[in-house]
């Protein structure tokens, strides 16, 4: 919905490393993608291989194949990893090798918020008839112009066993000028992030049935941060072929992208620098909403109900503001923020598992895993940050 606006740890496997935040950022410094890869698998090993076995035992619930068919399953996807992106394709497998896993494994995990989309289909067909695992949450996107400039803010609702490998990555070569500063899982590409030249993007699921063998969305995310403005993001995320359905939102000042991007064509559904945007995760496009199959179980319609009055009511203005609004529980299961469930809950349980909030203007990051109530959160900046040259139109 749019609204008009008036150092790292001495411990690889331990997130904490000498009594730091536990999301200080990786630094990837290497310039070759399987060397970064690499580094990435080592230093995360232990978590890496707990979240690949999690993610696998998803899978196994959520389609038809069972033990090593899931392998067959994943291989295309890697495949087609290969020939789109291939600088992607040896980062991935460098984190599989750095892990220890089979790059299958680490490409399941890649498939984070969708498993239901590792299927035996041939490359470049839609499997409508995928088999689904109940509702994985998704989260709540929220993006406005403040008093200082953009803010693009998220919650990430997925199930509550993600939320002990939520990750930073800040990916800055050394033989070049770039950075990307990327909040991830571990073992994970990305699930969004901001560039040294302020292109933002964040991702949230939708529940477009039709899937395929295509590149994995943390792919597709890295991809979108490695272009020089929101313009150019928006044009790589349509020119790739993708394995699932979501909502995307592209930006970087001068421009907003909010994309519904289902396996069949993405459709710009929200556009300008200027407005407020939020989305959760069910289409607003007519056609694809047609398409669409949301759960009765989801909480995306009352929370897109709740987000909008809060924003009406509140009139964020600055970075406190959208903080506090997504981290709103009103104590229903349609809260922008998820607490944990209760002992003996089902392992697919959803929970807030981070929430996100980004300053396109000078490249700074918020973040927190799980919640603010019940973890520290974590200020960080993209060091080499220049950003996008003039006034935002």
């Amino acid at each position: 919905m749019s609204v008009a606006e008036p150092s790292e740890p001495s411990d690889p496997n331990d997130p904490n490393g000498r009594g730091g935040h536990p999301l200080e950022p990786l630094l990837l410094s290497q310039d070759q993608p399987r060397a970064r890869g690499r580094a990435h698998g080592e230093h995360w090993r232990q978590a890496i291989q707990e979240l690949a076995e999690l993610r696998w035992a998803l899978i196994g619930r959520a389609g038809r194949l069972g033990g090593q068919h899931e392998g067959l399953a994943a291989r295309p996807h890697l495949d087609a990893l290969r020939q789109q992106l291939p600088a992607l394709a040896d980062e991935l497998e460098g984190i599989a090798e750095g892990a220890a896993l089979a790059p299958e494994r680490v490409m399941a995990l890649n498939q984070h918020g969708d498993p239901g989309t590792i299927v035996r289909a041939s490359p470049g067909t839609p499997d409508a008839g995928a088999a689904t695992y109940g509702d994985p949450g998704g989260g709540t996107v929220i993006y406005f112009h403040g008093v200082r400039g953009p803010l693009l803010g998220q919650t990430w609702d997925l199930h509550a066993d993600a939320e002990p490998y939520v990750r930073v990555l800040r990916i800055a070569p050394a033989g070049g000028d770039r950075e990307i500063l990327c909040p991830t899982v571990a073992g994970c590409l990305g699930l969004g992030g901001i560039s040294s030249l302020g292109v933002a993007v964040a991702m949230t699921p939708l529940y477009c049935p039709d899937r395929r063998v295509g590149v994995v969305w943390p792919a597709i995310v890295r991809a979108m941060l490695e272009q020089p403005d929101a313009r150019a993001a928006y044009e790589q995320l349509r020119a790739l072929p993708r394995s699932g359905a979501r909502y995307c939102v592209m930006a970087d000042g001068h421009d907003y992208y909010g994309v519904e991007a289902s396996v069949q064509q993405p459709v710009l559904t929200q556009l300008g620098p200027r407005a407020a945007h939020l989305h959760t995760n069910h289409c607003f496009d007519p056609v694809l909403r047609k398409r669409e199959s949301v759960p009765r179980s989801s909480s995306s319609f009352h929370r897109l109900n709740l987000a909008t009055t809060l924003y009406a009511q509140q009139r964020p203005r600055d970075a406190e503001g959208l903080w506090s609004l997504l981290h709103t529980r009103d104590g229903s299961p349609g809260s922008l923020c998820i607490d944990p469930p209760g002992p003996g809950a089902a392992a697919s349980s959803t929970a807030t598992c981070a929430v996100v909030m980004m300053r396109l203007h000078d490249g700074w990051v918020r973040m927190v895993s799980g919640s603010a109530h019940r973890s520290p959160p974590l200020e960080l900046g993209v060091e080499r940050f220049v950003g996008q040259p003039g006034p935002v139109r």
